[in-house]
């Protein structure tokens, strides 16, 4: 969590939405952001006792696609991580991830994972990363709504796109469809919350928006 006392405002980061370059834009563009005393990386405004006046905000980001670009994240740092270290480690886990999306999804947690987190990056709702006093960014818009961010802090500068993937996690691309097909079920019975409260459509739609 980054927080500004400046400005009132947190910084609330959920995995694999573009929060690597909020981070890195707030420390380059607001004096005083910094990371929150006692709180981890990924902490949500539950573990946040204080500053009960102050903002929270937060990038959300349709479910199927962040399910794969965690994945596809995976699989590429691992390669990086064989080119760079020995370990036998860094071996084992890459070829747990190339048995592919499937077995992924399917294995029990934290397969993929250095060390063990307060979450399950894979089946934690992004709704617990928010509260009411939450503003939502969309990952599909980001470019326009973190202006929002860009006025209540006063700065103009650009937002960095940083820790991509080279895979298109669009879900709405027929390859990743097949990927997603037979895994709607378990997605949807872990993940229908976000679907829900932040507008989603589970039925593939590419708009990411839910009909009314």
């Amino acid at each position: 969590m980054i927080v500004s006392h400046a400005h009132k405002l947190i910084f609330t980061h959920i995995p694999k939405n573009a929060g690597t370059s909020i981070r890195q834009w707030f420390m380059a563009n607001v004096p005083d952001a910094h990371p929150m005393p006692h709180s981890k990386k990924h902490h949500t405004p539950h573990h946040v006792h204080q500053h009960s006046d102050y903002t929270h905000f937060a990038v959300v980001r349709n479910p199927y696609d962040r399910l794969l670009s965690q994945y596809n994240f995976h699989l590429e740092k691992y390669a990086q991580h064989l080119a760079m270290h020995s370990k036998q480690v860094f071996h084992d886990l890459y070829a747990e991830l190339q048995q592919g999306f499937r077995h992924w999804l399917e294995t029990d947690y934290p397969m993929a994972d250095r060390r063990p987190k307060w979450y399950d990056y894979r089946w934690c709702p992004q709704s617990l990363w928010t509260n009411e006093r939450t503003h939502v960014l969309k990952f599909e818009t980001l470019a326009d709504d973190f202006r929002w961010v860009q006025e209540r802090v006063g700065v103009d500068a650009p937002l960095a796109r940083l820790n991509t993937t080279s895979n298109d996690n669009d879900h709405g691309i027929p390859a990743n469809r097949v990927l997603l097909a037979n895994h709607r079920e378990l997605i949807l019975s872990h993940l229908m919350v976000d679907f829900k409260r932040f507008g989603y459509a589970p039925d593939f739609n590419r708009s990411g928006k839910q009909p009314s």
